[in-house]
């Protein structure tokens, strides 16, 4: 629930605007109209928010009128330009545990997209789903990683793998010739329940072909070191909405639960939220609002079953509640995602 988890790091949006560049593109009138300040770009410790690289994707596509624009730019990516997890990857026995290793540390690139490896027989799936509320529409995220792992796990075995099936979780779009020339010989899969990419599971096997078990320890140690410094709470509010989102488990947890947690009086929390422009019943909603849609869109619970989770005392509470945060109520929200 950290704000951190819904950013990108400052360079994967750096190559972005990079092979905006090459194109011939105004990067500055594009970065000016999605409301990002380039300067912040080169700071390599720096995370852009989800929200603003999704504006920078629609200002980039309006701009090269090119629907497939991130297709294009994940293709002309370097996968060993994205840094510490590349060299983690680069540096793994096999390519199982190369994306092991993916899957773990996915969260340093963008925390907004879950990378997992999944395994049944014969068949392996590299599943991608957006995991932040933010990413309202995750085809650009989806379709650049998808090319750049498919560019990069072939680059990490020294040969080109063959995939069964390529799924995207969006609608087919009017054109797909550029989807069927990028991954020309897999079965491409529209409207699916998430992104991915399935292939032999034998191919797990093989070897990286730069692997240093020297240099994998020495990567290995800064990745984990990077994680878990990224995941720690910065603002009062960082350690609010955490501590929200740790409490509630079917009840309500008041400021005065919060504050004590935190080891704060509840005057002196209050006064602090208040210095960064927020209110801790404002967060109280960001959390339940987040928690929400991400099982309104799992699924797999009922509305009462998520009301309840919520700590809301009754479904009709809840249903008020989410409407005034989206402007849709829970059923009609899950309905217009499932046919999205």
């Amino acid at each position: 629930m950290n704000q951190q988890d819904h950013s990108l790091a400052a360079p994967s949006v750096g190559l972005l605007l990079h092979v905006l560049r090459q194109q011939g593109q105004d990067v500055e009138a594009i970065c000016h109209q999605a409301g990002l300040d380039q300067r912040l770009v080169q700071d390599v410790n720096a995370r852009i928010p989800v929200s603003t690289v999704q504006d920078l994707w629609n200002a980039a596509i309006a701009a090269t009128q090119d629907p497939d624009l991130a297709l294009h730019v994940a293709e002309s990516i370097n996968p060993t330009s994205m840094g510490t997890i590349a060299y983690v990857m680069m540096n793994a026995a096999t390519l199982h545990e190369s994306l092991l290793k993916l899957c773990k540390y996915q969260d340093i690139i963008c925390g907004a997209i879950r990378t997992s490896l999944e395994v049944q027989g014969r068949q392996a799936l590299v599943k991608l789903q957006a995991d932040s509320p933010a990413l309202q529409n995750p085809r650009n995220a989806l379709d650049s990683e998808l090319v750049i792992y498919k560019n990069a796990f072939s680059a990490l075995v020294g040969q080109e793998l063959k995939y069964k099936q390529v799924l995207f979780v969006y609608p087919k779009p009017e054109s797909i010739q550029e989807h069927e020339r990028i991954f020309a010989g897999a079965e491409l899969v529209f409207s699916a329940k998430y992104s991915g990419l399935v292939f032999e599971a034998e191919y797990l096997r093989l070897p990286i072909v730069t692997a240093n078990p020297e240099l994998n320890q020495f990567f290995e140690k800064y990745a984990e070191e990077y994680l878990q410094k990224l995941r720690e709470p910065k603002t009062v509010r960082e350690r609010v909405l955490r501590e929200i989102a740790h409490q509630l488990k079917g009840e309500e947890p008041s400021i005065n639960t919060v504050a004590r947690s935190l080891a704060m009086s509840v005057r002196s929390l209050q006064g602090k939220l208040r210095e960064e422009g927020t209110t801790y019943q404002a967060l109280l909603d960001e959390v339940r609002k987040q928690i929400a849609v991400k099982h309104l869109q799992d699924n797999h619970s009922t509305i009462t079953d998520i009301a309840y989770l919520l700590g809301y005392s009754e479904p009709s509470v809840f249903s008020r509640s989410f409407k005034k945060w989206t402007g849709l109520p829970p059923a009609a929200y899950r309905q217009q995602m499932a046919v999205a």
